[in-house]
């Protein structure tokens, strides 16, 4: 009998099996500060596109709720996650690009994710608060 360690069982919650994504009838396009970001094309697992943008939306308002601070192009950064790469805006995941997103893009996991990164580093940081310098 297979003995799963906790951190086997978080993984395998985590990553969708084998088989279970699909292209979607409608992709879904994610938009920041008024700028398209990313297509959303796949389902993975039980997370639609429509479910994966509002995911990211969640989780972009949680980040500049918790960041005081205006969020600069260096605080947007990528990092390879298995076979999956990890979009982060201030060390805080935002977007996970999946080899399913590649496939149905016709593109590389690293490609796609440095082509949705340079889009949400021309976003993001319209969105962060600025400091008025000019007075009320």
């Amino acid at each position: 009998m297979l003995r799963m360690t906790p951190l086997m069982a978080v993984v395998l919650v985590l990553l969708p099996s084998a088989g279970s994504s699909q292209t979607s009838a409608s992709p879904r396009v994610w938009t920041v500060a008024g700028r398209e970001v990313l297509r959303i094309r796949v389902t993975v697992g039980d997370l639609t596109p429509d479910k994966r943008v509002d995911l990211y939306d969640g989780r972009l308002t949680e980040i500049l709720s918790n960041v005081e601070r205006p969020i600069g192009v260096a605080d947007i950064t990528m990092r390879q996650a298995g076979k999956a790469m990890a979009l982060l805006v201030c060390d805080e995941l935002l977007v996970t690009v999946l080899p399913e997103d590649a496939a149905a893009n016709k593109t590389t996991v690293e490609k796609l994710a440095r082509i949705w990164l340079s889009n949400l580093r021309k976003s993001v940081p319209l969105l962060s608060p600025r400091v008025n310098r000019q007075g009320a």
